[in-house]
């Protein structure tokens, strides 16, 4: 077994954390403390880490699950976890989220690193980027910008693509031992939402010994309104603590001490960005939440209706002649819940990293598209509307013609 199998398979096993679940159920809100909250959308056994595939089946049926009691705060609409247990999560090189082998996704990142290098004028600037995978985002900022880049991630590996020039890398976290690091720009993106208390980590990093009143804060996160309001349903995932919508970023942002400087919607509404400096913390208040109330209240019947939806599309199918698109936490929680799905042919990735491994819970193979070259696929099931006009693209190449069908 390889190193990296071997690591892939320890983190399906023991996920670098206690084995059982504490059962213990969090009554106030991860942002603004209050305990007037809003139950939803129960699961009781979702995999610890949808980014952690497995090396071989048996430790992929083997892989721990934790609870995932979906909760809403009446006070500052933060929607959470409420049975997340932080210990029970540990990330290290196995964690393989990166995106950056999809045009579209590409096409996404070179847009918003062209805008963060223009808009804060970062040629011969320092950036930090916390939660930096793999890597990929910070050296395109950095190569577009003329900055220079450290990115922080025990996740990290080495020989993940060309070195560029000013940019390096460390297996840990931003703490105060590198109090000598005087970062212009500290990037965070899709990070917070793992976090268990965001509000005490945003003011750890504002009082890190390096950061000034000109340091500027880049956070991007899941956007929960897609997830509510146009049934992104698949990215309710364990690993994920926090759900923000822009009224409970803002306000975890203006508790722990930033101002903000510019918030908003990317990649088709599905993710939040925030942009902030230091400043005086002010303490958040209740907000208007009626409108996505109505919102959480609807979900659980409309979330019960898609999966029966879906259940029944694969039951009409084949599942040796199905197969998803999307190794990521869209694809892994897919096969994990909906009836049916878990006997699908396969689950198809682009990047090569993901490919010969096992999806945690339901053991389903990810190929790489050129798997299905020759073979019989009746239907494709997309997980991220996003990739579709992509996806047909590769199937044509490949040259069949099955139906696609997006969750």
């Amino acid at each position: 077994m390889t190193k990296q199998a071997d690591r892939a398979q320890m983190a399906c096993l023991k996920a670098d954390g206690p084995t059982q679940s504490t059962g213990s159920i969090r009554t106030d809100c991860l942002v603004c403390g209050q305990r007037n909250l809003l139950n939803s959308v129960l699961f009781e056994a979702l995999p610890l880490l949808c980014n952690a595939l497995c090396a071989d089946a048996a430790s992929a049926r083997a892989a721990q699950t934790g609870r995932f009691a979906t909760t809403f705060c009446l006070g500052c609409t933060h929607v959470f976890n409420a049975s997340f247990e932080e210990n029970r999560i540990g990330y290290t090189q196995s964690y393989e989220n990166s995106l950056h082998f999809s045009p579209r996704f590409v096409a996404f990142v070179e847009t918003l690193a062209e805008r963060l290098s223009r808009t804060y004028a970062l040629s011969g600037k320092t950036i930090v980027d916390i939660g930096c995978g793999k890597g990929d985002f910070l050296k395109r900022l950095s190569l577009i910008s003329g900055a220079q880049g450290i990115g922080f991630d025990k996740s990290f590996e080495d020989n993940r693509g060309e070195a560029v020039p000013g940019v390096r890398f460390i297996n840990d976290w931003f703490g105060d031992s590198y109090a000598d690091l005087r970062p212009d720009l500290v990037v965070c993106r899709q990070v917070l939402e793992h976090i268990a208390e965001p509000v005490k980590f945003l003011r750890a990093l504002r009082a890190h010994p390096g950061i000034g009143p000109e340091t500027v804060f880049f956070f991007e996160v899941p956007n929960v309104l897609y997830t509510l309001r146009d049934m992104g349903i698949w990215d309710l995932i364990y690993e994920h603590a926090s759900y923000f919508t822009p009224a409970s970023l803002n306000a975890a942002f203006e508790t722990a001490g930033f101002r903000v400087l510019d918030a908003g919607t990317s990649f088709g509404d599905q993710y939040l960005y925030i942009e902030a400096r230091p400043a005086a913390p002010k303490y958040a208040t209740s907000v208007d939440s009626r409108e996505i109330e109505m919102l959480v209240r609807d979900f659980e019947r409309a979330y019960r209706d898609k999966i029966e939806r879906l259940g029944g599309y694969i039951a009409r199918r084949n599942p040796q002649q199905t197969v998803v698109w999307g190794g990521g936490s869209k694809g892994i929680t897919f096969v994990n819940v909906v009836p049916g799905a878990d006997r699908i042919r396969a689950i198809i990735d682009v990047n090569p990293h993901k490919q010969g491994r096992f999806a945690p819970g339901t053991a389903t193979p990810v190929l790489a598209p050129e798997a299905l070259r020759g073979q019989p696929v009746e239907s494709i099931i997309v997980m991220n509307p996003l990739y579709r006009e992509e996806i047909t693209s590769i199937v044509a190449e490949l040259g069949f013609t099955p139906e696609i069908a997006v969750a």
